[in-house]
């Protein structure tokens, strides 16, 4: 190969470089959207703030918790889309969206809708312990419970942290370590939830398919490190089901690759 196609190459490689970075790079988004100002917090929710009222007057849940899950979720991108199919602006899981009939995840008034109910059955779960519905709400009720360690500490101070900006306790709110116990009145002034008007026990995941339009609902193909706990995440079929067809046996353990049937 000759020197002036070498050059070529080089050039062109640069430039794609240097592309990649700009794209991948986002300033915001690498720092964490909960790192920016009140005022500039506010201002990317004031878009959403007739919507996230709405939910929260329904749910009996603060704008305030609601905003600052959005927060580290979307960074109020209504168009996020997350690597396990996590959707809109509270970056809802498609079994959450199955769980509370959730047919577009892109709508906001949908997607903010499902989010705060969600938080309203964990608030009530966790009997209004903040910190614990944030830490489920991320990483799934079944993993939190109700006293103890909580393992996903670094994405709840972050939440945490955006949660006191918009409840105006300043720019160094929740920055402290996580307290294992925390409850809703060491947190914030203004109350955090209210008992909703719907019952608990109307949240059961339904067993029928959800129009959800890259949902699957025939199968799944397991990704690396899948459980089947992810694919339940993935899928919105519950896990005893994915279980109980496809024969698993504990510890119910799934290759990459493997396909999983769903119904």
């Amino acid at each position: 190969m000759n020197k002036g196609v070498l050059s070529a190459v080089s050039v062109t490689l640069t430039a794609a470089l240097i592309t990649l970075i700009n794209v991948a790079f986002n300033p915001v988004h690498a720092a964490g959207c909960q790192t920016l100002s009140s005022d500039n917090l506010q201002e990317r929710a004031s878009a959403f703030q007739p919507t996230i009222q709405s939910a929260a007057s329904q749910h009996g849940v603060s704008t305030s918790l609601i905003k600052a899950v959005i927060t580290v979720e979307s960074c109020f991108r209504s168009k996020a889309r997350g690597s396990l199919g996590e959707k809109g602006l509270m970056q809802l899981m498609p079994a959450t969206a199955r769980r509370f009939n959730i047919r577009n995840g892109y709508s906001a008034q949908q997607n903010i809708n499902g989010g705060a109910r969600y938080l309203s059955y964990l608030l009530q779960r966790y009997s209004g312990n903040v910190q614990r519905t944030v830490a489920a709400y991320n990483a799934g009720e079944g993993r939190i419970k109700p006293t103890g360690r909580i393992p996903n500490k670094y994405y709840v101070s972050k939440v945490m942290q955006a949660y006191g900006k918009f409840s105006g306790k300043g720019e160094t709110a929740f920055a402290t370590p996580l307290v294992a116990n925390v409850t809703t009145t060491t947190v914030a002034k203004q109350p955090v939830f209210r008992k909703a008007s719907w019952k608990a026990t109307t949240l059961s995941a339904s067993t029928t398919a959800l129009p959800w339009a890259d949902l699957p609902t025939s199968t799944y193909t397991a990704k690396a490190g899948d459980t089947v706990y992810a694919a339940m995440r993935n899928t919105g079929v519950h896990v005893n089901k994915i279980i109980k067809i496809n024969n698993l046996s504990a510890p119910y353990t799934i290759q990459a690759g493997q396909v999983l049937r769903l119904n």
